[in-house]
């Protein structure tokens, strides 16, 4: 609980960070005290010693996951920026939890904390070198800082200088429009926003990305199925079951950023997220009409395996690349300070009731329930969601604020300066 609470400070120190001093330091700040929380749990031997490093590393982890989320997004052009978020939100946090579940089994846990130092040392010194999000700088008024941090991350190609024409006339718009009404200051745009039917539109849909993400057992399955296993298989050997998972899980990682070079995000979600949800369904069934025999275990075993495989192929990324895109830039790490305070009540939630559920309805009742709560987050993402690949973040905060990607047109419409 103290690592869960101490995340939601995390988010909201993220969000004053990366609103009052760009994008860039606010990730060498964070990995810093990622470092200053692995040399302190290594040097731990008190119960207090031990609770400052939790606190310390939960600040740190909600601080970098809010970053990790939003911040690639604004570095990454409209046609490879779900690629990029995969790789980034997806595919490098699976191997990164392998090598600590593996190396956590086989090593000691001091040991463990050492090496814990060279990602967050890494954190440290790469973003020295970056340039300073263009977005940002937009936001701010800066904008000459804006073409130039902008031409060196994409060039000077046609689509390119249109995207950033898009930038600067949309941010140009929006400080006019904060001038007019003395609402240039961060707290009275977020007051602003509780009174517009859009902002709680994406409240709303946030929450039923939540929810998915708890019903799927992003939190909680990767943890269960080796338990699952070790039930199904009558053998325990953690660390063989710790890397089959979490093999599963690169594997669909890896999967996913090859769907989405093929496809559009919409057909990728829609289609793998479904087929999740019927071989949850199917799952179920096998779990509960399991007869003891080998080989319906490793059918059960195999189930398993394609749920891991599909869920991250599909619905785990895209769900993640569209929460980065969805919110208005001025207000998006705000914004995802309140959204976070669902997604952490959803996730505990889930902790919470785990072995209550288990022990009522069953693995099967669960896994149908959980599927059920998929399937309905789905219909609802499915009704509000646009396409929004080849987007530019411009173009999706218009759509989701006007229902119009035009940003032309709708600048030009005295009626929706309002919504700028």
């Amino acid at each position: 609980s103290s690592l869960t609470i101490t995340c939601l400070i995390g988010f909201g120190l993220a969000a004053y960070a990366t609103d009052k001093i760009g994008r860039r330091w606010p990730f060498i700040i964070f990995s810093t005290t990622t470092v200053l929380n692995w040399i302190i749990l290594y040097h731990s031997y008190e119960m207090y010693q031990f609770m400052l490093s939790r606190v310390i590393g939960g600040i740190s982890v909600g601080g970098l996951v809010s970053l990790t989320i939003f911040v690639p997004s604004e570095y990454t052009p409209p046609v490879t920026r779900a690629f990029y978020l995969n790789m980034v939100t997806t595919v490098a946090p699976a191997i990164g939890t392998t090598l600590g579940h593996s190396l956590g089994i086989i090593l000691h846990w001091r040991i463990v904390a050492l090496i814990g130092i060279i990602p967050a040392a890494l954190g440290i010194i790469l973003p020295y070198f970056w340039v300073e999000s263009p977005h940002w700088l937009a936001s701010k008024g800066r904008f000459d800082e804006c073409e130039t941090a902008f031409r060196l991350l994409h060039g000077e190609k046609l689509n390119s200088e249109k995207e950033l024409g898009m930038i600067i006339k949309m941010e140009t718009s929006k400080l006019k429009t904060a001038n007019e009404t003395n609402s240039q200051a961060t707290l009275k745009r977020l007051l602003l926003a509780f009174k517009k039917k859009y902002f709680w539109g994406l409240i709303l849909l946030s929450v039923f990305i939540h929810a998915y993400f708890a019903a799927a057992g992003k939190l909680i399955f990767s943890t269960l199925a080796t338990v699952i296993l070790k039930e199904i298989t009558g053998t325990s050997d953690v660390l063989l079951y710790t890397l089959l998972v979490d093999g599963f899980i690169i594997i669909g990682s890896c999967l996913s950023c090859v769907l989405i070079r093929k496809t559009s995000m919409r057909a990728l979600l829609f289609s793998t997220g479904f087929i999740a949800n019927a071989i949850l369904v199917v799952f179920s069934a096998c779990f509960y009409f399991q007869n003891g025999e080998s080989y319906f275990n490793w059918i059960n075993v195999t189930l398993l395996a394609f749920y891991f495989i599909t869920i991250n192929a599909g619905p785990y990324p895209l769900l993640e690349a569209i929460f980065s895109e969805m919110f208005p830039l001025e207000l998006k790490v705000y914004t995802f300070t309140l959204s976070g305070v669902i997604l952490i009540g959803s996730l505990s939630l889930t902790i919470i009731l785990l072995p209550v559920m288990v022990s009522s309805i069953g693995y099967h009742g669960l896994f149908l329930l959980n599927a059920g709560i998929m399937s309905v987050s789905l219909g609802f993402i499915w009704l509000k969601l646009p396409e929004t690949k080849g987007r530019t973040l411009q173009e999706i905060e218009m759509y989701l604020k006007t229902n119009n990607f035009d940003i032309d047109e709708v600048i030009t419409k005295e009626q929706s300066k309002a919504l700028i």
